[in-house]
């Protein structure tokens, strides 16, 4: 398994394993979870935030084939969190540089029970070192049994009721110990180092992904 971190002001360099990942969202969040949420022509799950200039984690396998990703933006930036899901936590919006939001989190129907961990493991090695301290997303409450069991049960902030069911306010606390249960639950051999990137500011765009 490997790992690609990639802004998406850079995304057009690597077309084909972006159009992987936005039809793979389509799949999981549109016909799997049957969530309200819009496709392209080809077929591609897009939303306002990927404009946002986020910063997408990709695992892949040795072919650059996309077995599962996440798009993490700081909450100093426009997120989902403060923007669309403010009743989750009575309006108090979560502003910090050392705290990220993590949404869209995919696994393709081709991997494995490894890559939803691994996952976690490299974002909670880019957090530990980029100075970022926890994680908080909005996801719906039946996917916290596949968190907790990937080794990394988030804390519960707020509930709420949604069209696509309950859904909940979670945050993550970062931590070398945590990180080093998540690479046992990944089976990532001892010493892989984590995936790096100089973190940059977000930067708006106007339009999504280009077709």
């Amino acid at each position: 398994m490997r790992f690609t971190l990639v802004y998406r002001e850079d995304l057009d360099d690597f077309r084909p394993l972006a159009d992987q990942m936005f039809s793979d969202r389509r799949r999981q969040f549109i016909e799997r979870l049957g969530w309200s949420l819009d496709a392209d022509t080809k077929g591609r799950e897009l939303d306002a935030y990927d404009a946002e200039n986020p910063l997408y984690l990709i695992a892949t396998d040795e072919e650059g084939n996309h077995l599962g990703s996440t798009r993490l933006m700081p909450t100093t930036a426009p997120t989902m969190i403060n923007e669309v899901f403010t009743d989750l936590l009575g309006g108090v919006a979560i502003t910090s540089a050392t705290t990220w939001e993590c949404t869209r989190f995919v696994v393709s129907a081709s991997a494995n029970r490894r890559v939803a961990p691994a996952i976690m493991w490299a974002g909670c090695a880019l957090a530990l070192r980029s100075g970022v301290d926890r994680y908080v997303s909005v996801t719906g409450t039946n996917l916290i049994r596949v968190f907790k069991a990937s080794g990394w049960e988030p804390e519960i902030m707020g509930r709420s009721e949604s069209e696509e069911g309950e859904i909940c306010a979670c945050l993550w606390e970062v931590s070398e110990e945590q990180c080093e249960k998540l690479r046992r639950r990944a089976r990532i051999p001892e010493g892989t180092p984590a995936p790096r990137i100089h973190l940059r500011e977000p930067v708006a765009h106007q339009s999504a992904v280009a077709a």
